[in-house]
């Protein structure tokens, strides 16, 4: 098997297939920001997660263009700070746009649908134009800055309709979307009265990506039902064609920089920092089981409270001897869904901790604040179990970062079926996520199985997550769009 792509790779792909090419990114968030600290002075967040881990060193090289979008007023910088290569452009859009744009038809609507949350799904007119007005401000934005020979890499399910603008506005080159959630199926996706629009400013674009085959089998089947589009096989995969363009599709699951969190893992000073967890959770003689989340409702937290506690029930014997750390990250917490949740997360935490705490151990610790990737990755070297049970997921970037924070070859990961994760992580304990008897079940066989077996579970999760770094993910991206350039013929495609 061939070595995974490094940073170096990707850049010699992206010199190779686009010479001369800038790239132009897009999506709701920067992967800096000028921040104004509480005495008035300014600071610099700097870029955080796998997507800007891949985009900033190719940015830096081969210069281009970032946009994203806040509410309020717009910023131009030129980063990295220290040595300015690129240009990040936050579009400022005015409050009850933007509120209507991200928290109503983005987060509202096409989050809760694409998890097919159905009951949680708004859509209304207001949000719909306040969709299509940010859309089309990216796109008026990429247009300007993007000359045709620039590689445009569009993001996510907040800009579906960027790629059909930018068309209009007269933009020939290539355009990327990379859809980051789950696809969903096409009777769930006909509860969406823009779907027909959505899909047509979509296949706009050359190249599309998900983060599994089920995803793209899910696209392709509404584009043809909805659509009329022919859906074309080849060597390359699945083509779709409708009027007159070839769109290619692809499940190209994305993953984490592996060598940063191997780096950061091996560190000594990592150890200083797992040795004072221990002492400040009370690790002395007890494991450690650990969720890392949002609190978002896909994410299944109380179905896995609820896990947690059965497991204690049926077990007295881990009483004192095992405890749950649960980070939930607040989120979102305008939309009163999510501050329920958070609520709900609360009440089950508390009434654990009143029915199994015993002088000295307090089963469950909740933390709701962000941590650096420095201090998640050392808890992911102290945790025992990482426990990632959530409803529905497009990936899962956890429990990745978990495995590959795992260079001891200890640990075990419990993962839902359902997370799009599974599908490359096979050798994990397997959860069903909606059941708490059955979470039990499958945290029951993760703390009680043998050394020995969880070292090879290991083993084999730690292969394929170091087959499939970011890096491999950007290369399939830009060998993909290579293979899509506009204007192909499809002759040799197979209808289906």
């Amino acid at each position: 098997m061939s070595a995974p792509e490094s940073e170096s790779d990707a850049a010699g792909l992206m010199e190779s297939l686009f010479p001369g090419a800038r790239l132009i990114v897009a999506a709701n968030r920067a992967p800096y920001r000028l921040v104004s600290g509480v005495h008035g002075e300014s600071h610099w967040e700097r870029p955080a997660g796998g997507l800007t881990a891949a985009l900033d060193p190719l940015m830096q090289r081969f210069g281009g263009v970032w946009v994203a979008a806040q509410s309020g007023d717009g910023q131009e910088l030129d980063v990295p700070p220290e040595d300015p290569t690129y240009q990040v452009e936050v579009l400022g859009v005015p409050a009850e746009t933007y509120r209507a744009y991200y928290n109503g038809y983005s987060n509202g609507g096409l989050w809760p649908l694409c998890h097919n949350l159905v009951e949680r799904a708004h859509f209304r007119p207001s949000d719909w134009h306040s969709y299509r007005q940010v859309n089309h401000m990216f796109a008026t934005q990429i247009a300007r800055v993007a000359r045709t020979e620039d590689v445009v890499f569009l993001h996510d399910y907040q800009l579906a309709l960027v790629p059909g603008y930018l068309r209009s506005l007269g933009h020939t080159g290539p355009i990327a979307h990379f859809w980051h959630i789950p696809w969903p199926p096409t009777v769930v996706l006909r509860l969406l009265p823009e779907r027909r629009l959505l899909l047509q400013g979509l296949l706009e674009a050359d190249w599309l990506g998900f983060q599994t085959e089920d995803s793209v089998d899910s696209f392709a089947s509404a584009a043809r039902k909805e659509l009329g589009a022919r859906i074309l096989r080849d060597a390359d995969g699945v083509r779709l064609l409708y009027e007159g363009r070839l769109t290619q599709v692809a499940a190209v699951p994305i993953s984490i920089d592996t060598e940063r969190i191997e780096e950061i893992a091996r560190d000594p000073l990592t150890e200083g920092r797992i040795h004072k967890l221990r002492s400040r959770l009370g690790l002395h003689d007890s494991a450690l089981m650990l969720g890392v989340d949002r609190l978002d409702y896909t994410k299944g937290i109380p179905a896995r409270l609820d896990g947690f506690a059965r497991l204690l029930a049926r077990y007295p014997s881990l009483h004192g001897r095992v405890r749950f750390v649960q980070i939930g990250v607040p989120t979102r917490t305008e939309i009163q869904d999510y501050r329920r949740l958070a609520s709900a997360v609360r009440r089950r935490v508390a009434e654990i901790n009143r029915r199994f705490r015993t002088p000295g151990w307090l089963p469950v610790r909740l933390v709701e604040r962000n941590l650096r990737l420095d201090q998640l990755v050392a808890l992911y070297r102290l945790a025992d179990v990482a426990v990632v049970s959530s409803l529905y997921d497009g990936l899962n970037l956890v429990a990745k970062e978990y495995v590959a924070a795992r260079v001891d070859g200890g640990g075990a990961l419990c993962l839902s079926e359902t997370a799009g994760a599974y599908h490359e992580l096979r050798d994990a304990f397997p959860l069903s996520p909606l059941s708490p008897e059955r979470i039990a079940e499958g945290l029951a066989r993760a703390i009680f199985a043998t050394e020995e077996e969880r070292e090879r579970r290991m083993e084999r999760l730690r292969a394929a997550v170091a087959a499939n770094t970011i890096h491999t993910w950007l290369g399939r991206v830009l060998r993909g769009l290579r293979s899509a350039a506009p204007q192909l013929s499809g002759e040799n495609a197979t209808p289906v």
